[in-house]
């Protein structure tokens, strides 16, 4: 077994003996719109990344979620639907022999930057990066590697995946928003503040309208628009976006007009202005990293 493979083996274990863990970044189809950013990126300046990322995800050993996933599609149409099942793949994998439920987050409490984080996001994002271009691994554990990384790259994007608010109905931490129930505008069904945030990007599941969502933002927040964009992102820069994450969180996750509840029963909507400054925190940063990832999947897999 390589040392990549063991120290995955070792945060696995980990993950097992941590009892309380927040929701997944991002929904479902929040995760798969970043995908889609990432496959116009790179559609546009490096097809042979997608050819080698088709390629690894088709030795996934969870074979049956892929195949249905690209189901008679071929050529671009099957790396498309192959790439936009890869990145929710962790979160369908919960409860499942690969499921690694501590990965997707690195909280700290707010007020607190220099707090061990609970979670292993930046560990695990690390260690997969590495795997990808290692030579003792399988195709197998490659392929497995490939969908944590477009994954997690999604993940430390959302705020409330990097932070977490100390209060006294929630002195040991809410979560990252996960104990705080809110009332969903667009459901007026409770709803936690994490996945307030989480659907704040995308709610519709399929290939067809994550594309079209994904498409719809790319054009109402171009690449070239990005600052942070200035050169190629790298893997090594995770641990920077988390700390971009977890500023956000601080300055607008919890404001003074923002009155959460313990409990579905007692929760109400949020202010107006909070629902519509997250909605465009939310959308900035699912394509911020769609754009990310795009150079970080470039920069792992375009050389042979």
């Amino acid at each position: 077994m390589s040392q990549f493979l063991w120290r995955l083996a070792v945060l696995a274990g980990l993950a097992v003996l941590t009892l309380a863990s927040p929701a997944a970044a991002w929904t479902r189809p929040g995760h798969m719109v970043t995908a889609a950013i990432a496959y116009d990126d790179l559609k546009a300046r490096s097809p042979r990344t997608i050819d080698a990322l088709a390629a690894i995800l088709a030795q996934h050993p969870d074979r049956g979620a892929f195949e249905v996933a690209a189901g008679r599609a071929e050529g671009e149409e099957r790396a498309l639907r192959l790439i936009l099942e890869a990145v929710r793949w962790p979160d369908d994998a919960r409860g499942g022999p690969f499921d690694h439920p501590t990965w997707h987050y690195a909280l700290r409490p707010l007020g607190r930057p220099h707090a061990e984080p609970r979670g292993e996001a930046r560990e695990a994002f690390a260690l997969n990066a590495r795997l990808l271009q290692d030579p003792d691994a399988s195709s197998a554990e490659r392929a497995i590697a490939l969908c944590w990384v477009m994954h997690l790259a999604g993940d430390v994007h959302q705020p409330l995946h990097n932070a977490e608010r100390i209060s006294p109905a929630h002195p040991d931490g809410d979560h990252g928003g996960g104990l705080d129930q809110v009332i969903d505008p667009a459901t007026g069904k409770a709803i936690s503040l994490h996945w307030f945030w989480d659907d704040s990007v995308n709610r519709l599941g399929d290939p067809e309208p994550a594309m079209a969502r994904a498409r719809a933002l790319e054009a109402a927040l171009p690449r070239g628009g990005f600052p942070e964009l200035a050169r190629p992102a790298t893997a090594a820069e995770f641990g920077a976006w988390a700390e971009e994450s977890y500023a956000l969180a601080g300055a607008l996750a919890y404001p003074a007009d923002l009155r959460l509840a313990t409990s579905p029963s007692a929760a109400i909507a949020p202010p107006q202005a909070y629902a519509a400054a997250v909605q465009a925190v939310a959308e900035r940063r699912a394509v911020l990293a769609g754009h990310r990832l795009a150079d970080v999947l470039e920069a792992l897999l375009a050389k042979p």
